[in-house]
């Protein structure tokens, strides 16, 4: 009894040691198998996430190109908010990774990725400062993305991996503890009541976790199913029964046509069977490798995109599927986007050079201004963005060395002609403003018809030259004034001028004239009807056939060599008429058109003018003979005399009292001022303009032959004389010569003698609007010679008395000459179509001016 007792109480200790260690073990594997349910759950968990964070990364790579297809820009916030999302997700990611170092490194390189995708992103994205995008850049996004999946392929790699090590332990502790349960059963029946309490509660754990592991299956939007084989007899796996999945197994079974009421894989969704599913299947049991892989299935009209994941469990397979339709039709939209987007960019680089090439063949001026404001946002300048080559043959600058420069720079004058307001309107009212402008060049008014827009904060500027334009308009306005008032005045006119206009009907011979040809032939108007034949009274009898020849040729030709005839008048006086008519329709009828006037007094004037003429020819060839006359018999006796006074002066100088001296002197004296004057005056009588004569000449070649010839005197005197560059001009070579050597030689006379002399010869081109002279201007541009010394100067009242012949300002004792230099200027300045003038103040010097055509 004692020893049954020791035995049984050993037994006892025993089997309480045996229940302690089979209840320790049962204890640590439902421990073990909650934590496996809880790795199970956050990895579902993980993976939700990361499907999460890339789909966000994905809707906002859509976004972005969908802004571009669609011209529109993001709403307002959207980027921070999807970044914030992101944030919130990635931090969720980091606690659940925190007992995975890989998934901890691989997030990381999540978050560069990130960071580069948020750089990307507002470049890709429409905007209206983003017009344009690079492919290179939608390229590197692209390729961000791909680095994204891969590294979410790595992460879940890692997660299987670890839900398989899970799953190893799942099993290893679910094999024990039915094996230990079974060999020690009868064990634990004696120690059942005690047990019971401690099991019950570990069954309620159990359950709480199994609940906690059912609650993230329902709120998982992945599908989960286990599949197990169905093999034929020799073992190949024939078909799939769908043990379980979970309710979002009904969304799929909305979609496709399967029977509600069979479990096999191939009656409810046959299509994997052809798509390869089912291989996949097979390949993750038999094989015992996880499968990934992405399908395309049709249930009815519409097309779906599955990401399933397959692991083997115990016999059959964990399958999680991730609907990815969305992504796909994301993707494929951004692909077509791509492919759109690089289209369009083609076309607009093609577009920018059609319109590069348009801007540099047009005449136009095209440009683009931007505003430049101040700190209170009102506009004060303009920046020069683009100009087209136009600007070149109005302003003459060069496009590229004018961008990006102010307005107030390159246009100053569009602040004085109302252009800046113009400008400024059309960006501040958002409305098109067209004005006209002109602009100045080389004396040169040129107008153009400018029309603005506004773009951005800017304006576009396209200006057309209408200076043609605006001068036929002026011209003819100014014709339809001068009709206006010719139309006003025209009978007075006749009256004035003596004129009768006529409207003569071929067909009939009916004429009808005007007021003042009935008085031209002494009658009141309308005192009587006019016809050919009855008007032939009034010819006058010499002039008959004339008259007649006219009527004949008007008739058959519609024009007459006939132009004037005699007309006698109803008081007797002979009238000479001119005609002067032309041929026409009027209403249908043949008539000649014309005017006549009484030129009576201009034949009479004409007589005159011819009798004058014959005399001016007389007196002309007068002069000639002069001009020979002065050439030899003048000079001839001059020669001699100042030849007999040299011989007496040399061979009776010593005989000669003092006041016989002073007598040969100033004979002498007299002799040469009688022949200079002689040789003056024919060189004055022979200035003439012929066309022949003219050259070109270069005026610094003149000067300088000009100067050595004065060489000697200019040394004697010390004048300094500056010459400044001269231009070539047309001209009669000898004539500028002359002109030349009369101005320096006239400054060089006059010079000052209370400080060094000094003259200076200069000439500018200017335009004839800007020479305040009043003379005949021809010429579009003038040079202007100019001649200035610090001599002693004259009034200037005397300016225009100093260029008549034998005019002197001057006693002959004071300064010699002939009074006929400056004369000889102004004929060879009026030769060349010029013009010369002086200016000049006592004691100041004197610049004398020559204007010559350009």
């Amino acid at each position: 009894m004692g020893k049954s007792s020791k035995v049984f109480i050993a037994l006892l200790i025993f089997s309480v040691a045996i229940l302690t260690f089979i209840g320790s073990t049962t204890y640590r594997q439902i421990i073990q198998l909650g934590e496996s349910s809880e790795m199970v759950a956050r990895t579902l968990d993980l993976e939700n996430e990361i499907n999460t964070l890339f789909s966000q990364y994905t809707a906002m790579q859509s976004m972005a190109y969908e802004t571009n297809l669609r011209k529109t820009p993001l709403a307002e916030g959207y980027l921070d908010n999807q970044k914030d999302s992101i944030a919130n997700t990635f931090e969720r990611l980091t606690e659940l990774t925190s007992a995975s170092p890989i998934n901890q490194q691989n997030l990381q390189k999540v978050k560069v990725i990130q960071t580069e995708l948020y750089d990307l992103l507002p470049k890709i994205t429409y905007s209206p400062d983003n017009l344009s995008i690079e492919s290179s850049l939608v390229n590197d996004f692209s390729k961000r993305m791909k680095e994204l999946r891969k590294v979410k392929m790595m992460m879940l790699n890692e997660e299987e991996l670890l839900l398989k090590k899970h799953k190893e332990t799942y099993e290893s502790n679910a094999f024990l503890t039915p094996l230990m349960s079974l060999l020690l059963g009868i064990f634990a029946l004696c120690i059942f009541l005690i047990a019971f309490w401690r099991l019950n509660n570990e069954r309620k754990e159990t359950q709480r976790t199994q609940n906690f592991l059912e609650s993230i299956l329902e709120t998982s939007k992945n599908v989960i199913s286990y599949f197990e084989p169905v093999r034929d007899q020799s073992g190949k796996i024939i078909d799939f029964n769908m043990a379980y999945h979970h309710k979002n197994i009904k969304d799929v079974l909305e979609k496709s046509t399967r029977p509600r009421d069979t479990e096999l894989l191939s009656k409810a969704f046959p299509q994997h069977f052809e798509n390869g599913v089912f291989e996949h299947f097979v390949t993750c049991i038999e094989k015992d490798e996880n499968q990934n892989f992405e399908k395309q299935y049709d249930f009815g009209d519409k097309r779906f995109w599955y990401d399933t994941t397959t692991t083997k469990l115990n016999k059959g397979i964990l399958i999680t599927s991730r609907d990815t339709t969305a992504e796909k039709i994301a993707l494929d939209n951004l692909s077509i986007s791509k492919k759109l987007l690089e289209k369009r960019n083609l076309e607009l680089m093609e577009n920018r050079a059609f319109l590069g090439n348009i801007l540099k063949s047009i005449s136009n001026v095209v440009m683009h201004l931007k505003s430049v404001r101040d700190d209170k946002g009102a506009i004060i300048d303009f920046e020069l963005l683009f100009v087209n080559d136009a600007i070149n043959n109005v302003t003459g600058d060069i496009p590229v060395e004018i961008k990006h420069k102010k307005a107030s720079e390159i246009f100053p004058t569009i602040f004085k002609n109302k252009v800046f307001e113009n400008l400024v309107a059309c960006i501040e009212k958002g409305e098109q403003v067209d004005y006209e402008t002109h602009f100045e060049k080389d004396g040169t008014t040129k107008w153009f018809q400018a029309t603005a827009r506004k773009l951005n904060d800017g304006v576009t500027v396209t200006t057309r030259d209408i200076t043609e334009e605006k001068s036929k308009s002026e011209r003819l306005q100014f014709l339809n004034d001068q009709l206006s008032v010719q139309n006003s005045i025209f009978k007075d006119a006749e009256g004035v001028a003596d004129i009768g206009s006529y409207v003569w009907y071929l067909d009939t011979g009916e004429a009808l004239i005007s007021d003042n040809f009935y008085r031209i032939l002494g009658h009141e108007p309308d005192s009587f009807k006019v016809t050919f034949k009855g008007y032939r009274d009034f010819v006058h009898p010499d002039d008959l056939e004339a008259y007649d020849r006219l009527g004949s040729e008007t008739t058959e030709k519609g024009s007459s060599n006939v132009h004037s005839y005699r007309i006698i008048a109803k008081d007797g006086k002979v009238k000479h008429l001119s005609l002067n008519g032309r041929s026409t329709q009027r209403m249908g009828r043949p008539v000649s058109l014309g005017v006549v006037q009484d030129v009576t007094q201009n034949i009479l004037a004409e007589q005159e003018l011819r009798n004058k003429n014959e005399a001016l020819e007389r007196s002309n060839a007068e002069l000639q003979s002069f001009n020979r006359v002065a050439s030899h018999d003048l000079q001839e006796p001059m020669r001699k005399i100042q030849l007999f006074v040299s011989r007496i002066s040399e061979a009776e100088q010593d005989r000669l009292s003092e006041k016989g001296k002073i007598y040969f002197e100033k004979v002498s004296k007299a002799a040469n001022r009688m022949q200079t004057l002689i040789k003056y005056l024919l060189a004055y009588s022979r200035l003439n303009k012929t066309k022949d004569e003219f050259k070109k000449v270069s005026l610094n070649d003149i000067a300088n032959e000009v100067l050595a010839d004065l060489e000697e005197r200019i040394n004697e005197t010390g004048v300094q004389i500056n010459v400044n560059q001269l231009p070539r001009i047309n001209a009669i070579p000898f004539q500028m010569d002359q002109l030349l050597n009369n101005l320096i030689s006239n400054a060089i006379k006059y010079r000052s003698t209370s400080e060094p002399a000094k003259i200076l010869i200069d000439c500018k081109k200017i335009p004839r609007n800007k020479i305040r002279e009043d003379f005949d201007k021809k010429s579009k541009n003038y040079y202007k010679l100019s001649v200035t010394d610090n001599g002693i100067g004259f009034d200037n009242a005397h300016a225009e008395k100093i260029f008549g012949l034998f005019e002197r300002l001057h006693q002959r004792d004071e300064y010699s000459g002939t009074g006929i230099g400056l004369a000889i200027c102004k004929k060879i300045a009026e030769n060349h179509d010029g013009y010369i003038g002086a200016t000049s103040e006592l004691g100041k010097g004197t610049t004398f001016r020559v204007y010559l055509p350009a």
